[in-house]
């Protein structure tokens, strides 16, 4: 007997927490999740074609491209160490351990591919580690400090999509989330350390243009490039010809030996986490063809405030998908349905599907940075759960005070 989308949603959700609880292996948890609560769904028929959407899907393959040549390149960045010299150079550079912890992700953070959170890994790890900071922090901060420009970026497809179902200005939209994203940025503060330790010494700045040409190589022509997805079947192939053409800069610039670029291919962490992104599609794909009639039904049926039903229909895709898009284009039509629209509701609802989206331990980046620090995903949640938590609240507040 199959179950409704609700208890579906219900029960991926507890097999979740149950199997990060008891630290199976990610790349198995996010296998078996999908598959079960496809069959629990739909059976046999409903999971064939899960698996047939997510198999023929551009956006799947794009996904898995972009993580693997995200991976090669952090492999060959960390197979050489380059990553230390990089780090000790942005330091001298910014003059603070602060200043490379909290400015540096968010910068590498524009590169829009859900990998990028491994190339900044690297450098908050050998940053992380001179200021004192646990391999856990280091991962606390590389995951939020990452994700405080791009929550603002007029380039991200969030804000875009949110524009567009919510029917908003994108520039009012960006305005208006201005001030959470200045808060958001100081409620990470005492995860870094109030201590402004100014680092001695100049910089190198030839050496750092040089370990920085790879990834400005890679940034400069994921945005150049862009014409060429339009023409393709594969969701943004132009990032992955970006990276690609980053990682053979890097080759050239360092003069990596043929050793090492075989040996990058032997490192674990690319396939595993290329898997991973498979995986996370065909997730996305068993919630994203589910009958969510009922919960629409149940919401209307309930007394819960205007501002809570946007709050927790978006966070709960958010967090359930791992992604802020799938958050806000599965939820808007329920909104709209449920209360209508505003532009209140158009700031709750991109604010609490991004914070939502942070918390979620299918968020790729959450995922790949944990892999990368060796740290468990139930761990980091001692400072997710209040930061998030906090955003939240201050997004509430923000809604009844200043977006409605």
């Amino acid at each position: 007997m199959s179950l409704d989308a609700i208890s579906v949603t219900l029960f991926s959700i507890i097999t979740l927490v149950i199997l990060l609880s008891i630290r199976l292996p990610l790349y198995i948890t996010l296998i078996v999740v999908p598959l079960a609560s496809s069959l629990l769904y739909g059976g046999g028929s409903f999971l064939s074609v899960v698996v047939k959407k997510t198999l023929l899907s551009g956006s799947t393959w794009g996904l898995v491209l972009n993580v693997f040549s995200v991976s090669w390149l952090v492999s060959l960045y960390s197979s050489l160490l380059i990553v230390d010299r990089l780090g000790k150079e942005l330091s001298k550079t910014l003059k603070s351990n602060f200043l490379t912890l909290t400015i540096v992700p968010g910068v590498i953070g524009l590169l829009p591919v859900a990998g990028g959170a491994l190339m900044s890994a690297p450098i908050i790890d050998s940053v992380g580690e001179q200021a004192g900071l646990s391999k856990l922090k280091r991962n606390i901060v590389n995951i939020w400090y990452r994700h405080i420009f791009v929550y603002i970026y007029p380039l991200s497809p969030v804000i875009i999509l949110t524009s567009s179902l919510f029917n908003i200005n994108m520039a009012q939209l960006i305005v208006d989330q201005l001030p959470l994203a200045a808060l958001m940025f100081i409620l990470g503060l005492p995860i870094v350390g109030l201590k402004w330790s100014a680092n001695k010494g100049s910089s190198n700045v030839k050496s750092l243009l040089k370990d920085l040409s790879p990834i400005i190589t890679a940034v400069f022509l994921s945005f150049t490039l862009t014409p060429i997805d339009k023409h393709v079947p594969i969701d943004r192939l132009s990032m992955t010809i970006a990276v690609i053409i980053g990682a053979l800069v890097f080759i050239l610039v360092e003069k990596a030996p043929l050793s090492v670029i075989k040996s990058s291919f032997k490192d674990k962490r690319i396939w595993e986490l290329s898997l991973i992104s498979l995986e996370v599609m065909l997730y996305r794909f068993s919630f994203t063809l589910m009958n969510l009639e009922p919960l629409i039904d149940l919401m209307n049926r309930s007394s819960i405030p205007g501002s809570l039903v946007v709050l927790s229909l978006t966070v709960l895709f958010s967090f359930v998908s791992g992604a802020p898009t799938a958050g806000i284009a599965i939820a808007a039509p329920m909104i709209q349905s449920i209360i209508g629209i505003t532009r209140g509701v158009a700031d709750l609802a991109y604010a609490s599907s991004f914070i939502g989206y942070l918390g979620s331990p299918l968020h790729l980046c959450y995922v790949y940075s944990s892999q990368y620090f060796k740290t468990s995903l139930t761990d980091g949640y001692k400072y997710l759960v209040p930061l998030t938590g906090a955003s939240l609240l201050l997004a509430l507040l923000m809604y009844s005070f200043v977006w409605s």
